[in-house]
């Protein structure tokens, strides 16, 4: 039994991965594996499983946990727009003291790659959304 789960974890860890890629695997694989990264806080992973199990988008699961991480980038852009608005209030209170203003422009970068970033895969998602929406054959 120790050399099944050897070979298994083998596979697992070198062909595994290939496969998963080739979008080969079941249609609940891969939205399992989109609830774990979204668990994991793992949007771009999330994102991922989910455009590889796209291909039965008539799937009210698929369309379940299409929208939670819709909901999770959402939440995420806010959060991040909470924290651009507080860098911001924090330099009008204590002026720009040019030690911190290039740590200022840094953080206001990567929180607006941040934000793009979760927009884009909110895009990404809408529009697989709205195209399922409109698949022939689709009764509403």
């Amino acid at each position: 039994m120790v050399g099944l789960n050897a070979l298994s974890k083998f596979f697992r860890k070198t062909i595994g991965p290939r496969i998963e890629a080739l979008g080969l695997l079941p249609h609940r694989y891969y939205l399992h594996r989109a609830l774990d990264a979204l668990e994991q806080d793992n949007i771009d992973e999330a994102v991922r499983m989910l455009t590889l199990a796209g291909n039965d988008k008539k799937d009210s699961r698929w369309r379940l946990i299409c929208q939670q991480v819709i909901f999770r980038c959402r939440v995420l852009a806010a959060q991040h727009e909470k924290q651009l608005r507080r860098f911001e209030t924090e330099m009008e209170i204590f002026g720009k003291p040019a030690e911190l203003v290039g740590t200022y422009l840094r953080l206001q970068n990567a929180e607006e790659r941040a934000q793009d970033i979760l927009r884009s895969y909110e895009s990404s998602l809408l529009n697989q959304l709205s195209s399922s929406k409109s698949a022939p054959g689709r009764a509403d």
